[in-house]
C-alpha cells in the first residue's frame, strides 16, 4: 500500500515473483467470474414485478415515461441504502447523464449499465445496485401513484412508497 504496487522492492526472488504472479492471476480469474455475476445480477429486476399496480403493463407505462423514470432512478440509486449496499462506494447519477446515455445507446436499457461500469465500480456491486434502481423506478412510481388515487397526501405517499421499495428490495 505504501509504494502502490504488491511487488516487495529491491527483491529478485523469483520464488515470490511467481506467488505475485500466481496472485495477479487469480485476481484477475476472479474479476471475470465476477463480470459473469453481474450479468447475473441483473435478472433480479423483476423482484418489483406483481400482478397488482406493478404488473407488466405499468411497469411499460413507467418506463415509457423516461424523464421520470430516470428521476426515479437516479433516487435510487443515489439513496443511502443503496449506497450503503455497495459497501461505501460513493457516487452519485444523475437523471440527465442517464437519459443523454439511454437516448445515445439507441434506447437500450444496457447503455446505462455501460455507462455506470464506465464509472470504475465492482461489477457485481453496480449491478445489483442497478437491477434494484431499474426494477425499483417502475414499482416506486406505480404505488406513489396508487397511494395518490387512495387520497394520501404527497408526502405521505413518497414515504409509503419508499418504505414498500425498501422491503422489497431487502
Amino acid at each position: 500500500m505504501e509504494t502502490g504496487t504488491n511487488r516487495l522492492t529491491g527483491k529478485g526472488d523469483t520464488n515470490v515473483n511467481r506467488w505475485y504472479d500466481w496472485i495477479n492471476g487469480s485476481v484477475g480469474a476472479t474479476m471475470f467470474w465476477n463480470t459473469r455475476s453481474a450479468v447475473l445480477q441483473t435478472i433480479s429486476t423483476v423482484n418489483f414485478t406483481n400482478w397488482a399496480e406493478n404488473n407488466p403493463f405499468a411497469q411499460a407505462r413507467a418506463f415509457a415515461n423516461q424523464p421520470q423514470f430516470w428521476k426515479d432512478f437516479a433516487f435510487i440509486f443515489n439513496s443511502p441504502m443503496l449506497k450503503q449496499r455497495r459497501s461505501g462506494l460513493q457516487i452519485d447519477v444523475s437523471a440527465s447523464e442517464l437519459v443523454n446515455a439511454f437516448e445515445s445507446g439507441k434506447r437500450n436499457p444496457k447503455a446505462i449499465l455501460q455507462k455506470l461500469l464506465q464509472w470504475g465500480f465492482t461489477p457485481t456491486r453496480i449491478a445489483d445496485s442497478f437491477a434494484i434502481a431499474m426494477g425499483g423506478s417502475g414499482f416506486y412510481r406505480n404505488r406513489y401513484n396508487k397511494y395518490i388515487k387512495e387520497g394520501m397526501s404527497k408526502a405521505k405517499a413518497k414515504e409509503q412508497s419508499w418504505l414498500d421499495f425498501q422491503e422489497i428490495a431487502e
